[in-house]
């Protein structure tokens, strides 16, 4: 009886660990496999659309308006996931305590010092859109890309015009960047002369939208460059499979208000340590500070840890060097690596980054004659439907 007890649980205790090591392996799909809302986009009804005029619209909005030396348009990374809905209702509960806690704080907070910061909530696209070309990620991306697209005409009417520009996205967020480069700043001579830099983080930017409609926005190339775009997608060398994902699926705007995929295109690489377009290691002992910001209010600056990685781009993924800090690393299980981090790597080297952009374009906008500073007309621009 003993032997028949003992074989049965070593038995269930093999089964536990099989169990155990499937669901470590498979993590990632079974992940998305849980994430994916099972209503078809064609009959889902979407939340109600949100109204910029009201300041409940705006996860950020300054204090002050015209603080500091710039404007600042941020876009939020992703910090909604439902099995039932394709894109988040404004205020979510969840999805906004992500926001508050993690996203903003470690996102926007190198731009805080920069000026007003202006970050609007939207009806982001559920985790699982991110992973799928298909029709109905595609079609969640481009419903809350029309949100931005009101958002950003919202800044454009309430902001002066004279002021430098910059804009920050993250993961999804990104995507509504380039968007937005490609459908007014690629057109308006006027509005991009006020871009001091676009900086586009965890999102994959194809590099050869910078011969075509990116061609007037190019990659900032030096640490002086202004009107350009920093992008980079920072993973430690382990995660094979992010890298891949990456590389394989970017997407760009085929038009006003529709995706395309752009497979297998190489990507842009700006090395943040460097400020380069380049293949080069850059060493710690050329990085400012990483800085862990969540929990932090945006009206905090965390310490910055100091000389704390190396990158080097490799085929347009920032490859970083496994930081000693446990708290600075990217976690691997199921999922956690897709959502807001506690932490950005390069915190403090994005704040002196942006200063020294926005600080060359004023002093290029004051050698200029006043006459080539026109008012920017957002109405010049081509119509924009935000209707569902």
């Amino acid at each position: 009886m003993t032997s028949w007890r003992n074989a049965a649980l070593i038995a269930i205790a093999g089964v536990l660990v099989l169990g155990v090591a499937i669901s470590v392996i498979f993590q990632d799909n079974i992940t998305r496999y849980r994430l994916n809302p099972r209503t078809p986009f064609q009959t889902y009804m979407p939340p109600p659309p949100p109204a910029y005029e009201a300041r409940g619209a705006w996860a950020i909005w300054p204090k002050e308006q015209n603080a500091g030396d710039a404007d600042v348009f941020y876009v939020h990374s992703t910090t909604f996931s439902s099995k039932r809905h394709w894109n988040g209702p404004i205020g979510d509960t969840v999805a906004d305590a992500r926001l508050r806690r993690a996203a903003a704080p470690t996102e926007v907070g190198p731009f805080m010092n920069i000026g007003s910061v202006y970050g609007p909530r939207y009806r982001q696209a559920t985790l699982f859109a991110t992973f799928t070309h298909k029709f109905d990620g595609l079609a969640a991306r481009e419903l809350a890309y029309g949100d931005i697209v009101g958002a950003f005409e919202y800044f454009l009417r309430e902001r002066t015009a004279d002021r430098p520009i910059v804009l920050v996205g993250y993961g999804q967020g990104g995507l509504y960047v380039v968007g937005l480069l490609q459908n007014y700043f690629a057109e308006n001579a006027a509005l991009r002369s006020h871009l001091a830099a676009a900086y586009i983080i965890n999102h994959p930017v194809a590099l050869d939208l910078f011969d075509n409609e990116l061609n007037v926005t190019p990659p900032c190339r030096t640490p002086e460059a202004v009107g350009c775009v920093v992008n980079y997608i920072d993973l430690e060398d382990s995660f094979d499979a992010e890298k891949y994902r990456y590389r394989q699926r970017s997407l760009s705007w085929a038009n006003e208000r529709q995706l395309q995929p752009r497979t297998r295109s190489p990507l842009l690489c700006v090395n943040p340590i460097s400020w380069r377009v380049d293949e080069d290691y850059a060493g710690p002992d050329g990085h400012v500070g990483s800085a862990s910001a969540t929990g932090f209010t945006m009206d905090d600056t965390p310490p910055a840890v100091t000389r704390a990685t190396g990158a080097q781009c490799e085929n347009g993924i920032l490859i970083v060097d496994r930081p000693s800090q446990a708290f600075l690393r990217r976690n691997h299980w199921f999922g956690d690596h897709w959502g807001p981090q506690d932490f950005n790597l390069f915190y403090h080297d994005l704040t002196v980054d942006a200063q020294r952009r926005v600080r060359t374009i004023r002093l290029q906008a004051a050698s200029e004659p006043a006459a080539s500073d026109p008012q920017l007309d957002i109405t010049d621009q081509p119509a924009k439907n935000t209707e569902n």
